[in-house]
């Protein structure tokens, strides 16, 4: 099996490479031999994030970072997003490669409708109650999403762990066991 947190690092350098190209390509218009500059870039990085050369398609990233550095402060800038925002940023990326790398999910239906269930009442249980500040609901969000994410690439180890996550957090607040 492929390396997952490899193939999360491909698909970081894929959305970066995609956000910043076409916050580039919006400043260039002007001028065709910085915009064919750019977009040689983002081949390039594109190109390596297809092979599986992450060092490379990382200099891309960087290189476009740089060039983008001289618009900071613009209102379209493509600032550095939290935590929880830059995973959501990059899930889809990540689905299709792991899609396209491990083939069909082998997990059974039953068991990963029952996961999704109890991470969706998990997260509204937490979500619910009156103790529980932004930061917990914060986290219960995340780490429903996780489970999700990971229930729908066919893994349903990894999401019994976020549920387990999501249970801890729910205890912590509850002080009993939760559902």
């Amino acid at each position: 099996m492929a390396d997952v947190y490899y193939i999360w690092r491909l698909a970081e350098a894929a959305q970066q490479i995609d956000v910043l190209a076409g916050f580039l390509a919006t400043r260039h218009a002007q001028s065709p031999e910085l915009g064919r500059e750019t977009a040689e870039w983002a081949g390039a990085g594109r190109a390596a994030v297809a092979a599986g050369r992450l060092g490379e398609a990382l200099d891309r990233v960087d290189d476009l970072r740089d060039r983008t550095a001289r618009w900071a402060g613009h209102p379209h800038h493509p600032d550095e997003p939290g935590a929880a925002e830059y995973d959501a940023r990059v899930r889809d990326y990540a689905k299709d490669m792991l899609r396209a790398g491990l083939g069909p999910a082998e997990a059974k239906l039953a068991a990963t409708g029952e996961i999704l269930r109890k991470l969706g009442s998990l997260q509204r249980e937490i979500c619910a109650r009156p103790e529980a500040d932004a930061q917990a609901r914060a986290d219960a969000h995340y780490l429903a999403g996780r489970g999700a994410m990971a229930v729908e690439l066919g893994r349903p180890g990894a999401a019994r762990k976020e549920l387990r996550r999501l249970r801890a957090l729910a205890e912590r607040y509850a002080g009993t066991d939760p559902t």
